[in-house]
Parts: C-alpha cells; sequence; structure tokens
C-alpha cells in the first residue's frame, strides 16, 4: 500500500494517474488507505511537507478514495494548536495597535524606539499540513471539498485565507476564476475604454486565468438565470478572503463592477440583490481600510455603491463602522482592520497639527489627508469633527482640504456628521442652561460651511435627519437648519441693523455685501439646496415642524417664554 501511495506521489502530474487511481480502487483498501496517507503525514511532522504529498491527498479526497475525518487526527499541527497560535497573534496585533500615536515620556526610552517596538508583532501562524491540502485542493477547484474545511478551520477559529500566503493566493486565484465567465462581459476593454496587452499579464500572476482575447458580449437571459448560482459560490469564497482581498486590488475592482451591474439590474431577484449587498457590507468596504492609496479602485466602489439610496449607503456605513472606530474597533473588528484604522488616526492627528490658515499649507495636508482618507474616511473625519467641536478657527482650512478627497469619503462624511450631531453623552445647553454649547455651535457653522463648498455631497439625509429631531420637539437643532440657510442660501437672519446698513441695502450686490459683510452665495449651493426643500415631502412638513417649536415649548416649559432661547426660536420662525 505504501509502494502504490508512493508511486502516486511521484507521478501526481503524469498523464497515466488515471490508471493508477483505477488499480488503487480495485485494491479495495477502505479505511486503511487513510490511515495509511495519514502515517506518511506524520512521518513530516514538526518538518517542512513535501507539496507532491498534499496534493496526493487533495487527489484522493477529490476521488473519494480518502475521507478528510479518518486523515485529520494525523496532521499537525493540531486545531486546538492553531487556534492558540492564531489567538496569540492577533492578540499581539492588538496591543501593538493600542500603542500607535502614543509618546513615551520616559527618560530612557525614546520616541523612535517606542514606535519600532509597537510594530514588533509576531509572525503569522505556523504553516500546517491541513493548510497544504486545502491549498491543493483550491488550485485544483474543488471548491465543495474546500468549503467545508475553510468553515471548520474558521470555527477553529483560524484564518487560513489571510495568514497563509498560499492559501490566500489559491483562494484568490479561485475568486478570479468563479469571477471570470461574468467580468469578461462586463469589462471596460470590450467598450474600448481599456485595452490590455497579454504580454503585460503572465500565467504567474493570476495562476488558472486564461488571457486569451475576449471578444464582445452582451449578458443574455442564459447568463442572468445563472447569476443566483454563481452568486452561491462567489459569496461564500469572497467571505473566507474577507479582508485578505485587499491583497489583490484587481480582484477588487472586479468585484466592484459586477457588484454595480447587479444593483443595475431591474428584473434581478431578492436573493441576488441582497448577496450582493452583503458582499459590498462584509467584504469589499472592511477590505478598503487595508488597501494602499488607489483612488481608482475607490471610485469603483463609490460606482457600485452610489446606485443605492441614501439610507441603504448609510446603513452600509453603519455596518462598516461597527461598535467603535480606531482603538474602540479592537476586539470587536478584524486585528488588521483595527490596526489599519489605529493607525490612519495616528497619521491624521499629526498632519492636523500642522493645519494653519495660509492657503498653501492647507492644501499639502490636503493631499496628505485625501491619501489616508482613501482607506479609512470613518476615522479621519471622526478625529476631523472632534478637532473641530474644540476649535472654530479650523473650520475655514479644514474645509479647503476637503477638496482633494474622493466622492466615496465625501459620502461618509454626510453620514458622520448627523452621528456627532445626534451624540447624546454631551449635553446641547452649557452648564447655565441657556446657552447653546461651543461644540455644538461649531459643529452646526461647519456644517453650513461645508455644504456650501461641496453642494455635490449628500444633503437629503442630513434634511431628514433634522426633520425628525424637530418632529421630537428638539429645537436646538433649527441652530444647523439656520446655518445651511445662511451659508448655502444666503439667507442669513440679522436682528440688529442700523440706519447706514438699511441704507445700504438700497444699492447693488457690491455695496450691500460691503455694508453686511455678506460671503456672496454660491449659485450651485443655492440650486442644490432649493431641489432638496422644495419638494411636496419636505416644504411644508418643514415649515410646520418650525412653527411647532415654540408652542411645544411652551407646552412643558411654561416659564419659557422668559426664557432667552425663546427670542432665538422666534425670529428664526419669522425667517422661515
Amino acid at each position: 500500500m505504501d509502494v502504490v501511495l508512493g508511486s502516486l506521489q511521484d507521478c501526481s502530474n503524469c498523464p497515466s494517474i488515471n490508471l493508477r487511481l483505477d488499480l488503487l480502487e480495485d485494491l479495495r483498501l477502505g479505511t486503511s488507505l487513510s490511515q495509511t496517507l495519514g502515517f506518511k503525514f506524520q512521518i513530516y511532522s514538526g518538518l517542512q511537507t513535501p507539496e507532491t504529498l498534499c496534493r496526493l491527498a487533495g487527489m484522493l479526497l477529490s476521488v473519494g478514495a480518502v475521507n478528510m475525518e479518518a486523515l485529520l487526527p494525523h496532521l499537525t499541527p493540531s486545531l486546538e494548536r492553531i487556534f492558540e497560535n492564531t489567538k496569540s497573534h492577533a492578540t499581539a496585533t492588538n496591543e501593538a495597535s493600542r500603542l500607535f500615536g502614543v509618546v513615551s515620556l520616559s527618560p530612557g526610552e525614546s520616541a523612535t524606539t517606542k514606535k519600532d517596538l509597537t510594530l514588533r508583532v509576531p509572525g503569522n501562524r505556523i504553516s500546517s499540513q491541513i493548510d497544504g491540502i486545502l491549498e491543493a485542493l483550491l488550485w485544483d477547484r474543488r471548491w465543495l471539498l474546500a468549503e467545508p474545511m475553510l468553515s471548520r478551520l474558521e470555527r477553529a477559529g483560524s484564518l487560513p485565507s489571510i495568514n497563509i500566503a498560499g492559501c490566500r493566493a489559491a483562494l484568490l486565484s479561485m475568486a478570479h476564476f468563479t469571477v471570470g465567465p461574468l467580468y469578461s462581459k462586463l469589462s471596460p476593454s470590450l467598450m474600448c475604454f481599456a485595452m490590455r496587452s497579454s504580454s503585460e499579464v503572465s500565467q504567474r500572476d493570476v495562476p488558472g486565468m486564461d488571457y486569451a482575447e475576449i471578444s464582445p458580449q452582451r449578458l443574455d437571459g442564459r447568463d442572468l438565470s445563472a447569476l443566483p448560482r454563481l452568486l452561491e459560490v462567489l459569496e461564500p469564497l469572497c467571505c473566507h478572503l474577507h479582508v485578505g482581498i485587499a491583497s489583490d486590488t484587481l480582484l477588487l475592482t472586479k468585484l466592484a463592477r459586477v457588484i454595480r451591474y447587479l444593483f443595475k439590474l431591474k428584473q434581478m431577484q431578492l436573493d441576488a440583490y441582497g448577496a450582493a449587498k452583503r458582499l459590498l457590507e462584509y467584504v469589499v468596504l472592511p477590505a478598503v481600510s487595508n488597501v494602499t492609496v488607489n483612488p481608482g479602485c475607490v471610485c469603483e466602489i463609490w460606482s457600485a455603491i452610489k446606485q443605492l439610496a441614501y439610507c441603504e449607503r448609510q446603513s452600509i456605513y453603519a455596518a462598516w463602522r461597527g461598535r467603535g472606530i480606531e482603538r474602540g474597533a479592537i476586539g470587536s473588528k478584524h486585528f488588521a482592520v483595527a490596526q489599519a484604522e489605529c493607525k490612519a488616526g495616528s497619521d491624521a492627528r499629526r498632519l492636523l497639527k500642522r493645519v494653519a490658515n495660509e492657503k498653501k499649507n492647507s492644501k499639502h495636508v490636503g493631499r496628505a489627508l485625501a491619501k489616508i482618507a482613501n482607506s479609512n474616511p470613518l476615522v479621519i473625519f471622526h478625529i476631523i469633527l472632534s478637532q473641530v467641536e474644540s476649535y472654530d478657527n479650523m473650520i475655514h482650512p479644514i474645509i479647503e482640504s476637503l477638496g482633494f478627497v474622493t466622492p466615496l469619503a465625501m459620502d461618509v462624511l454626510s453620514y458622520v456628521i448627523p452621528v456627532h450631531l445626534a451624540d447624546t453623552s454631551r449635553q446641547r445647553l452649557q452648564d447655565d442652561g441657556i446657552n447653546i454649547a461651543h461644540w455644538f455651535q461649531h459643529l452646526a457653522q461647519f456644517t453650513g460651511a461645508f455644504y456650501r463648498a461641496f453642494p455635490q455631497a449628500e444633503l437629503r439625509a442630513l434634511i431628514d435627519f433634522l426633520m425628525l429631531r424637530l418632529e421630537l420637539g428638539e429645537s436646538l437643532y433649527l441652530l444647523v437648519l439656520n446655518e445651511l440657510l445662511a451659508r448655502m442660501g444666503g439667507c442669513e437672519v440679522l436682528q440688529d441693523i442700523s440706519d447706514a446698513q438699511i441704507g445700504g441695502l438700497a444699492g447693488g450686490e457690491t455695496l450691500r455685501h460691503e455694508m453686511l459683510a455678506f460671503d456672496k452665495a454660491s449659485k450651485r449651493a443655492v440650486f442644490k439646496l432649493r431641489d432638496v426643500l422644495c419638494t411636496s415631502s419636505t416644504a411644508v412638513p418643514l415649515l410646520a415642524l418650525i412653527a411647532q417649536q415654540l408652542p411645544v415649548r411652551d407646552i412643558h416649559h411654561p416659564v419659557y417664554l422668559d426664557h432667552p432661547q425663546a427670542a432665538w426660536v422666534c425670529s428664526f420662525q419669522g425667517a422661515g
């Protein structure tokens, strides 16, 4: 029996392999074959296992000659050992992530030494014989055999697709192979937008892929009927890859284009639509956190996300944010994602220290911030808004710095602003109970300045958020609406105006701006604000909510009419 297995191992790539497999089947060895193969693996316990032996095991598993359950006790290391090593690696990575940006004040240890120590993380978990068999199955495209093994390893606490280079490369190749038939009909090269010669890509780049010339085609009814079956394989495959897909931006771009096409399909089934949305939510966006600076790939992902309504987009961003970001993500997100967020936060804080009122410096900082915001916009904008809430003199330099960010990052910022406005951990009034807190004032000013400078950002979400708050009787959010009207629409309310200023209003636009120091309204911002507010579902309900604010406060607080805030609400109602 050992001679037969040795013969199969030596000629695993020979044309006569099928004849030898037939001979092995005629011997009818039963479970003894699994035991004998397991003993051959035990010989290499603690040593480098030959690839030919792993390919032999994969081949015997494919033909059903051996059973994985009978073979598993012979393989080293055990699942328990793999779990312990993976857990220690994740713990060490999380500890290093917590130290990003920490400055040591001890005289014997410099900041550079501290930074070096934070980056010394133990290597990936040890390569096991299980991974070798799994890799052989993946290269042979035996997905039905490989998928249960992947699920079992992940349930045991192992991450083979990320930690082991061979398994990751095999999974990436399998994903290219799976998405290839569909992507070949959606590629921009078919429309002559992009051309890629066969000499630029070798078979070594993506093994198993055929880069022959593709003729222009369109998806027909047969292709659409095969979509659900394709997604049944593609979705679990990408979920096993998870953030490991970030190492292959070509595959990430292909996946984004396929998802964009699936969102555009009108006759697509709900199951396929849900699968495409789950891929975007649980695979693509978490992987973006680990992608190096690649605006092209991020823009392809944005072209897929923008097919969704703003409420669906913001629910996806909420899932991307999770229970926390940066150090708050440690323990709740994948350790590689948490480490990337901590590093991005440390870099962003260092860059924001250089923000000044000089326009030349703001452009330089803006380019540097845009590079970080390509991958981790949630972290960057959380830090930026925290800085703005404390220092109002940073509003205009930061607004100028945002001109270099991608559309995806701009849309994420439109999600982060309502999240900060809805913060219940801080009071929106000062301790005297009369004046509005500085952080809320600064954040409202930033909101108005941001939407004035970038009217292409999503405004509908903020208006719906303000209407919901006004419906709950929280009249302080009128301050945000007032800033939007003043900055975007040029409708600022003046309470005390002198006779000279009234006379200046009789002149032209230049004199009016000179006398009242108004900023010239942006036509794009005015049109965007008008398009959002002047709709049947917004205009009348918003006016009614504004008119209700003083009576609501009067009912709940009988002495509210004597409160200084009543005058502010009344002035806003008069302006409305």
